[in-house]
Order: structure tokens, then C-alpha cells, then sequence
């Protein structure tokens, strides 16, 4: 702990982005207004989380 940036999303954020965004379909740039934040944070946990819920067959990889 304390190594590292501050993360821009806190960690439910991190989990609803991808799943909201894969239910709704909404852009990356979408979800980052919603949440004030700049795009890459959402982006980040997209490309982060998506692997994790295709390996449960949850989503398509």
C-alpha cells in the first residue's frame, strides 16, 4: 500500500464501469463525464475488469 498513483476511481467504480458499460453500450467518454473524471481511469478499469468477467463466461473475451 502506498506505492503506486492514486487511483481516480474508487473500487466500486472500478467494478459498475465495465458493467455498465457493457449493458448500456455507453462510450468510454460518457461513462468519464457521469463520473468526472478524465477517460483513461475508464478506459483503465474496462480493459481491467473484462478479462476477469470473460474468464467466468460472463462476456465475450
Amino acid at each position: 500500500m502506498g506505492a503506486g498513483p492514486t487511483p481516480k476511481l474508487v473500487f466500486v467504480d472500478r467494478l459498475l464501469v465495465p458493467l455498465i458499460h457493457l449493458r448500456h453500450g455507453l462510450p468510454h467518454a460518457v461513462l468519464a463525464e457521469f463520473l468526472s473524471v478524465d477517460r483513461s481511469p475508464v478506459s483503465a478499469a474496462i480493459r481491467q475488469v473484462r478479462p476477469l468477467l470473460a474468464a467466468r463466461g460472463t462476456v465475450p473475451a
